[in-house]
């Protein structure tokens, strides 16, 4: 009795790790790659478009040999800046500052090293960035700041607000130019393609494009005229096919 037990015991046990090897051989993609006919296809699909949002960076710079001096003078500035931003319907929550600092500046000798003892003087900077989502107020909004009293310029990034969209519209090219590669190539072969075995993709979001503001932008009395131009969205991606004979 006992040996028909044990004999039951090891069938359940031996049918039980025939079945998760079975399992395993199904989830394993790289070892039904390894045995099985494949073609492996790269696509690239691209996506021009418009930018429709852009990050203004600028701040306020204050010196003066009283901390306190500078402190005031700096709030006060900037305060100035942000009533002007404000004034042109942005948003509170496109607003935000990015950076504040309080620095001691120390006297330097004609070799540029620094002479040791009290600070000479203290730099109080302060920096916004601003969201703009319309950019019809781009030019209008670094012309106001700059008369509000803004003195340090981070430039210009125009960006995308429907940027998931268009990755995955640059995607389904990169897939459907894989697929008109792979059909080519099987034709040339005299096969066919059958199931996909594996993907990856990827998307390269165009770092924004920057426009940095020059002495001339900042010294015209009238808003100056910015132009977004354009970018281009690029998604690569790596697809194994089937191949049937």
């Amino acid at each position: 009795m006992k040996k028909s037990v044990l004999v039951v015991f090891l069938l359940i046990m031996t049918s039980a790790a025939l079945t998760l090897q079975g399992c395993v051989k199904v989830n394993n993609y790289g070892s039904l790659e390894a045995s099985t006919p494949t073609i492996n296809v790269q696509g690239e699909g691209k996506v021009s478009v418009k930018p429709d949002e852009a990050i203004v960076r600028f701040g306020v710079q204050s010196d003066d040999v009283s901390l306190q001096k500078a402190y005031t003078d700096n709030t006060d500035n900037m305060n100035l800046v942000i009533g002007d931003v404000k004034a042109l319907d942005i948003a509170e929550e496109d607003i935000k500052t990015s950076s504040y600092s309080i620095t001691p500046m120390y006297k330097r000798d004609e070799k540029g090293y620094q002479i040791p003892g009290k600070p000479s003087s203290f730099r109080v900077s302060q920096t916004l960035e601003v969201k703009v989502r319309d950019l019809s107020k781009l030019g209008d909004l670094v012309d106001s700041v700059v008369a509000a009293g803004s003195n340090t310029f981070g430039g210009i990034n125009f960006t995308l607000s429907n940027i998931d969209q268009v990755q995955e519209e640059a995607k389904a090219k990169a897939l459907e130019d894989a697929r008109e590669e792979a059909l080519m190539l099987s034709k040339s072969l005299g096969v066919k393609i059958g199931k996909v075995i594996r993907i990856n993709t990827s998307s390269i979001q165009p770092y924004p494009r920057a426009m940095m503001a020059n002495e001339a932008m900042l010294a015209k009395s009238a808003a100056p005229q910015i132009q977004p131009g354009s970018m281009e969205v690029t998604a690569r991606c790596n697809v194994v096919y089937e191949i049937r004979q």
